[in-house]
């Protein structure tokens, strides 16, 4: 979903208030009919819908990074769809940019990017709060820096407003576990299932949009009700002269929503002498800021209602699953100082380190690390569960110790994940996270084992303990200093 890149190639007027970008918003997606449809067969949905749990309305400026700002939106719905506060939910879009670009190296050379590379960037290495690296409305320029002069193929700093700031490379990362592209077939069962928005890319009309650089007819009052109907023809040639895209959030949807269908004149299309009428719209949360468009919108400013039939023929698909709200562990050893659980002290500053062999070389500690990938299915609703041993034969005495777990299922509210060593049994997950996939946090930490001796079985037991929702316990690992 490569999408808003740089205008400069589109004629004027151009109104840098409402960006749109080259019509590239889907390179790199599969064919639509390639991915599986996933509603289930007896699916029953609601005519109306909307999922909630939505930051504000923002605007990326007179920048061509809608699709920055769709996937960020999407970031911080899914966090506050985990439980974080909306206030707290407001993440750098700054950032991001920076990070799919120079983190993810996708599209180094140009202002666009795309909603699957942009998710992948926070998938591998997660992005910032606001606070860290405040978004810049405006592009950077000669002003800026003498080598952004303007024109193609420019340095990748004048893409990102400059390289991120040591404070926001080293701040807390917010991560997201898992993307993936979706049959825009499926985008009701992805919002109602799961309850989450799911971003979109598509071809730019103009008229359709009723943006103020349409060469035909528009109306004033759709784009103040952030209405956007289906193309007609004359707004597809139109459009094709000064092709363009642009990325949003689908949230919601009405199947009983009707407007009237225009014509290139922007009058309505007559049948037997009564107009015509489209039928079904996706509610959407723009990225337009709420000043202009969608102004009388019933959901707040700066939403709109998109056609059923423009998204099914024109736009890409993409959505991710729900992250886990667990303060992740200080990495002692990670190299770079970054500050994993956000206290503000990183690595052997930080007082969870005071006992991790890079902090505290204490003669005769030996770092030990074994893992186990059961791959093992989790029997649904069984107290039985599954359980995988790794059997160590190292000897010493534990001084510190921490479980990994790599877990996929629908609903990790169902699991119980135990590990027992000797007598004793430790409980590493107890049945929250409610509806969020999957469950993959590392280093759950163990001080209840210190003093205690290396060798011996160590057992990790899954237990499923509500019926439906399936996974699996794809592999676990133990990190253990003993002397």
């Amino acid at each position: 979903m490569t999408a808003c890149a740089d205008e400069s190639s589109l004629p004027t007027p151009y109104d840098d208030e409402f960006p749109v970008s080259e019509d590239n918003v889907n390179a790199g997606a599969p064919d639509n009919g390639s991915l599986p449809d996933d509603n289930k067969a007896d699916a029953v949905y609601p005519a109306k819908f909307e999922v909630g749990d939505q930051s504000p309305v923002k605007s990326q400026g007179s920048r061509g990074v809608c699709s920055i700002f769709a996937s960020t939106a999407l970031i911080e719905n899914l966090y506050i769809k985990a439980g974080m506060p909306v206030a707290e939910a407001d993440f750098s879009e700054q950032f991001l940019q920076w990070s799919a670009k120079n983190e993810q190296r996708s599209f180094t050379n140009t202002e666009g990017s795309n909603a699957e590379d942009n998710i992948e960037a926070a998938v591998r290495f997660g992005t910032v709060k606001e606070s860290a690296w405040p978004y810049e409305s405006f592009p950077w320029t000669a002003a800026n820096d003498a080598e952004c002069t303007g024109g193609e193929n420019l340095p990748t700093k004048c893409y990102t407003n400059g390289e991120a700031p040591e404070s926001a490379k080293m701040a807390q990362r917010y991560k997201l576990p898992r993307k993936r592209w979706i049959n825009t077939n499926s985008i009701k069962a992805a919002i109602f299932d799961k309850k989450v928005g799911v971003n979109v890319g598509m071809t730019f009309f103009y008229q359709s949009w009723n943006h103020r650089r349409s060469t035909i007819p528009i109306s004033d009052s759709l784009w103040r009700q952030g209405v956007v109907t289906y193309p007609n023809e004359k707004d597809k040639t139109e459009s094709a002269t000064h092709r363009a895209g642009h990325a949003i959030q689908l949230v919601g949807w009405d199947d009983d929503m009707e407007v009237e269908s225009r014509d290139g004149e922007g009058k309505p299309i007559l049948v037997n002498g009564v107009p015509k009428k489209e039928k079904g719209f996706w509610l959407f949360k723009n990225s337009w800021g709420t000043a202009s468009f969608g102004t009388e919108h019933p959901t707040g400013p700066g939403y709109g209602w998109i056609s059923y039939q423009y998204v099914k023929e024109y736009a890409r698909a993409v959505t991710a699953d729900l992250p886990s709200l667990m303060t992740p562990r200080e990495v002692c050893d990670d190299g770079v100082g970054m500050d994993e659980d956000g206290d503000g002290q990183a690595n052997c500053s930080d007082a969870d380190c005071s006992m991790h062999p890079s902090c505290n070389q204490t003669p005769g500690d030996v770092a030990h690390q074994y893992n186990a990938a059961p791959a093992a299915a989790i029997p649904d609703n069984s107290a039985t569960g599954v359980s995988s041993t790794i059997d160590v034969s190292d000897t010493g005495t534990i001084t510190d110790a921490k479980v990994s777990v790599t877990i996929t299922h629908t609903y990790i509210g169902d699991l119980k994940v135990t590990l027992t060593k000797g007598t004793e049994t430790i409980t590493v997950h107890g049945n929250t996270g409610g509806s969020q996939d999957n469950l993959t946090v590392m280093s759950f930490a163990l001080p209840s084992l210190s003093g205690k001796a290396l060798a011996g079985a160590w057992t990790l037991k899954v237990v499923d303990s509500a019926a439906q929702d399936t996974g699996a316990l794809a592999s676990w690992a133990l990190d253990v200093t003993a002397r």
